[in-house]
């Protein structure tokens, strides 16, 4: 969701000097958020951030003022104002395995590609390339007991398909309906994988069967037109 709080964020250049500044999230959610950083930056890099996150947003600390939390840069990209603006996943109250040593260095999640073609978790290989992107969308599902909704964002985007985080009991093999906050389009998908990351929140590999819709969705969400289309 759209939300203006300050961050202090830590950061380090690759040669592992520290650097510190202050600035205000564009917005949050529970898996991550997004600021503009006036210092240089990468994808890949950890960044240590103390902000007074909603509770609702929060994994822990949920009483303390400031929650500090690390964030790992999945995409960057630039603002309306022409300011960078950073990306970054929520990882947890510790940093990555070997961080202490190499605090400058770049970092991936687990299930994300080593080498070659992409793979997404339990080895299926995926056609498109994966593109680091916090997308807000609604998902709703029609229950025993009515109507299952959340807001949620994206992890990433691909051609067709996408990765995105929830609290509710999906299942492989099911189909719900994604929509804009807006709900000006909606679009059905697919859920080929839910999985719990290593921060412990669960995430959905959706598909998109109807791209056409998919880019319709993805363009009232406030996306510009992906490389090569959607």
């Amino acid at each position: 969701m759209s939300l203006s709080v300050p961050v202090r964020v830590l950061g380090h250049d690759p040669a592992g000097t520290a650097w510190e500044e202050m600035t205000a999230t564009d917005d949050a959610s529970f898996g991550g958020a997004s600021f503009p950083l006036k210092h240089p930056h990468f994808i890949g890099q950890v960044l240590s951030l103390s902000l007074p996150l909603p509770r609702n947003f929060r994994r822990y600390d949920y009483t303390e003022t400031s929650y500090r939390i690390y964030g790992l840069v999945r995409n960057t990209r630039t603002g309306v104002s022409g300011d960078h603006v950073v990306g970054v996943v929520f990882i947890g109250r510790v940093p990555p395995k070997g961080y202490e040593t190499k605090p400058g260095g770049r970092y991936r999640l687990p299930d994300d590609p080593k080498t070659g073609p992409a793979t997404g978790p339990g080895g299926e290989r995926r056609r498109h390339e994966r593109l680091p992107l916090f997308v807000n969308l609604r998902l709703r599902r029609l229950g025993a007991s009515g109507t299952l909704e959340e807001q949620t964002v994206t992890e990433n985007v691909s051609r067709g398909g996408a990765r995105v985080f929830t609290t509710l009991p999906f299942t492989s093999g099911e189909t719900l309906t994604v929509a804009d906050l807006n709900d000006k389009v909606a679009a059905e998908a697919l859920v080929r994988n839910v999985y719990a990351g290593p921060d412990h929140v669960t995430r959905l590999n959706l598909q998109f069967p109807d791209t056409a819709s998919f880019a319709r969705l993805l363009h009232a969400a406030g996306v510009p037109p992906l490389p090569g289309g959607v």
